[in-house]
């Protein structure tokens, strides 16, 4: 899973050397965090687009429609999205997204049958119109329900203006398609989520061409080539505001939208089109995800070096558990947000237990080594007491396994690894699958059973964040906390006896404010033999990395050198 929330590199002397060189692609992954969903997404369909230009101009013959409709539909879908979401704007006193205005119009004019006449063109409008008027008439205590160009493509289907001919489903346009589709459903890590949809549909769609009487070779080609299937998994099923938070939901969604768009083919239902049944899907997912966008009131900030900690309380009850991450609207980032490529919306762990009814956000304001904080990042730093921030999604599979597990989190990386064990103390830790991983104590009360190793690299003093709960109080039983500093630091830093990578004692003084739960043990987290020692046992653990991503990659090594089998990851992207 991966998310773009900002982890600088270390310098070489710190906890996360030595510097490995990235992986081809972990490299996408840091090109691609530093650009908005919205942009990403436009950029992808604007490729396409591009390519049905160029083959119709080329005169190739392998696509048959006019370049010019094709423009003045999605001049005009666009168009119509875009007044509409101004008119409900005004009305609701919300600033409209205009890229997510540009987005539903290139989806209209790749589905919509191109053309320039008067009765194309106002069936573009009406679907534009319908798109944005959506995400306000069936929205929910501010958050939409439904896709906005599934929304427009079934209600201009009813008024017979236009046809939903998806003609961007054609042999001509599949490698583009494949190929920008895929970098957005890599860059949301949705792609089991497409695959839950397209296999089945695939398979579905072949067969019921079979069931027709056409020949097997041509059922398979239909079925890949001339087929919406492609298109409305990679572009449209993966929109994170109307999917499932949790994969196992998001599979089931997946196969559901595939059942019911393959279902015409077996079934008299000519009046169930593939935007329909995704409709039937985001109508499912909002009854399994965030039902309402969830306002944060700032409670209190901590500015230590250019690490903020935010604790905020939310309006109503965050469905989220710990290890899931919440993507955040700042409106005060205001103007200057409009010039930055990632927008004003901003996806981070949640480092707190939301069943504790604080929100915690910890963010780095540079996304590298001097550079400028971007405008999300400034507003963030500037917040009062009191002002708001918005919930608009919610997500992540990151969660606490059963059984023993190690967190091994690098600089920043480490907020999961705080809401997990937020959840352990407080006891309302949950494993996936029923498994509490709690137990009850003769007086009643809830004690952690769990076997927990946390291990957290840092550069400097300010890097280590706050624990949950008191500096005083005691572990949970099986819980331990190992804090990694740089050689020759461990003196400076901790609360009580300090151990070198040599297996010596550090000697120095105590580190001011330090919770002395931790234990400080002198190296880079990376580093096999340190990491070895953090955690004798790791080969018999399900080790959960997290951090940025030539972090990740070499915490994946060194876990698998020690002999774990089972190693989980969770990408932090920089700003």
């Amino acid at each position: 899973m991966t998310r773009p929330t900002p982890s600088p590199a270390a310098s070489p002397a710190g906890p996360l050397a030595p510097a490995r060189p990235l992986s081809p692609l972990r490299r996408l992954d840091a090109g691609l965090g530093r650009v908005s969903m919205y942009r990403l997404v436009l950029a992808a369909l604007g490729v396409v687009l591009a390519v049905a230009l160029a083959l119709v101009l080329a005169a190739t013959g392998t696509l048959g429609y006019p370049a010019l409709g094709i423009v003045a539909v999605l001049a005009v879908g666009t168009l119509g999205t875009l007044a509409a979401t101004w008119v409900g704007g005004l009305v609701t006193r919300s600033r409209p997204h205009v890229a997510s205005s540009l987005v539903t119009g290139a989806i209209l004019a790749l589905v919509l049958l191109p053309g320039t006449d008067g009765r194309t063109l106002a069936g573009a409008a009406v679907a534009g119109a319908a798109a944005g008027a959506s995400k306000y008439l069936l929205a929910w205590r501010g958050r939409h329900v439904l896709n906005p160009a599934a929304v427009g493509l079934v209600v201009v289907g009813w008024t017979g203006l236009a046809t939903s001919g998806w003609w961007v489903g054609t042999a001509a346009l599949l490698p583009a398609v494949a190929v920008a589709g895929g970098v957005v459903a890599w860059r949301t890590r949705r792609v089991a989520f497409v695959l839950a949809y397209a296999v089945p549909a695939f398979v579905l769609t072949a067969v019921g061409y079979l069931t027709l009487g056409v020949a097997a070779n041509d059922a398979l080609w239909w079925a890949l080539t001339a087929s919406p299937v492609a298109f409305l998994a990679l572009f449209m099923l993966t929109e994170p505001l109307t999917s499932p938070p949790r994969r196992p939901q998001r599979l089931l969604v997946g196969a559901l939208v595939a059942v019911l768009a393959a279902a015409p083919l077996f079934l008299e239902w000519g009046w169930l089109s593939p935007e329909l049944a995704l409709i039937v899907g985001n109508a499912v997912a909002f009854g399994l995800g965030l039902r309402r966008g969830v306002r944060l009131r700032l409670s209190s900030a901590t500015l230590t070096g250019d690490v903020l900690d935010l604790h905020l309380a939310p309006s109503s009850p965050v469905r989220a558990l710990p290890g899931q991450y919440v993507e955040i609207d700042v409106p005060q980032a205001g103007a200057a947000a409009r010039w930055d490529p990632r927008g004003r919306r901003r996806v981070l762990s949640l480092a707190s237990d939301p069943a504790s009814g604080d929100v915690r956000l910890v963010t780095r304001l540079s996304g590298a080594e001097g550079s400028e904080p971007s405008p999300v990042k400034r507003a963030l730093a500037a917040l009062a007491p009191g002002e708001e921030l918005r919930v608009t999604s919610v997500g992540g599979d990151f969660l606490l396994p059963s059984g023993p597990v190690a967190l091994v989190g690098a600089g920043i990386g480490v907020t999961p690894f705080l809401a997990h064990l937020d959840g352990v103390v407080r006891g309302s830790g949950a494993a996936p699958g029923g498994a509490s991983g709690v137990r009850h104590g003769h007086d009643g009360e809830l004690a952690a059973a769990r076997d927990v190793v946390l291990v957290h690299g840092v550069r400097t003093r300010a890097d280590v964040l706050e624990l949950p709960g008191s500096a005083g109080d005691a572990l949970p039983a099986g819980v331990r906390l190992v804090l990694v500093v740089p050689p020759g630091t461990a003196g400076g830093v901790a609360g009580g006896t300090a151990a070198s990578a040599s297996g010596g004692t550090a000697g120095g003084p105590d580190g001011v404010g330090l919770d002395g739960r931790w234990e400080v043990l002198e190296g880079a987290v990376t580093d096999a033999a340190v990491l070895g020692r953090a955690v004798p046992d790791l080969g018999a653990r399900t080790v959960l990395v997290s951090g940025s991503p030539a972090s990740v990659d070499a915490l994946r090594t060194a876990a698998r050198s020690l002999g774990a089998a089972r190693v989980r990851t969770d990408t932090f992207l920089g700003y």
